[in-house]
């Protein structure tokens, strides 16, 4: 099996090492220099499959043959399957591993009132649906740089900016979700432009960056009080469900035939 990611130039990812030691897999990093063409340099490369990240998650829906109820909803992929008609099948495993921790989470920790989840790109939209699915009627509020962000999903959801944080009602236990890439390695002293000081003891911090681990703004927010969460397990999890999809959609289209 022969996989790879789609990622930006400056973008730095486990996967290719995670890939490598933990299956023994042949796993490159690829940087296009234009996605009209993508389909044929990956099929020169025999791909089995590759995951998706910075800046490709939405720009790679036009190219796929089918996409899965669950990335159709969120409007962001970062798993994509090549099955051996050379048929692109599009994926979203951020949104099922979310799922899995939110759930163990939600044993761990005291209920939280409301989720809180600052940006609005494709790891944002897969938690607010994964957390939608478990917690239908808890109140999702997401933190933009545009104040009216239109989303796909959920009709309850509401946006607000970073300038409407300070007056803004909150409660005394959130989820704070940070799914923006800021503090990411090699910038590893930015931080969100939400205000430190409104992170409360009864919060839960949970930061989708694995790298590094803790992120300075997770440093902040235990220092607040707040219990805190990094984003490794979700990187594993989500990998893990990546390969299981790669596989069965192989033996699925051989047994077809």
């Amino acid at each position: 099996m022969k996989l790879g990611l789609l990622a930006g130039a400056s973008v730095l990812s486990f996967s290719p090492l995670y890939f490598r030691r933990i299956y023994g897999l042949t796993y490159e990093k690829y940087t296009p220099n234009q996605l009209s063409t993508l389909k044929e340099e990956i099929a020169q490369k025999k791909w089995t499959g590759f995951n998706v990240t910075t800046p490709y998650k939405e720009a790679i829906l036009s190219l796929l043959d089918e996409l899965h109820s669950e990335a159709a909803a969120i409007r962001a992929v970062n798993v994509v399957s090549i099955l051996p008609d050379r048929r692109w099948i599009g994926y979203n495993t951020d949104s099922t591993a979310a799922r899995y921790i939110l759930s163990e989470m939600s044993e761990v920790y005291p209920p939280w009132d409301k989720v809180v989840i600052l940006g609005t790109g494709g790891a944002a939209r897969a938690v607010a649906h994964a957390h939608y699915e478990l917690f239908p009627l808890m109140p999702i509020v997401f933190i933009s740089r545009q104040r009216n962000k239109v989303l796909p999903f959920p009709a309850s959801c509401q946006v607000i900016s970073y300038e409407e944080c300070e007056a803004f009602d909150w409660p005394d236990r959130v989820l704070l979700v940070q799914a923006t890439p800021e503090g990411m390695f090699p910038e590893v002293l930015r931080l969100p432009p939400f205000p430190i000081h409104l992170i409360q003891k009864g919060w839960v911090v949970w930061d989708l960056i694995y790298n590094p681990n803790p992120t300075l703004f997770l440093r902040k927010a235990r220092a607040q009080g707040a219990s805190i969460e990094s984003g490794i397990q979700l990187f594993r999890k989500q990998a893990e469900h990546a390969l299981e999809l790669w596989s069965q959609d192989w033996v699925s289209h051989y047994k077809r035939r």
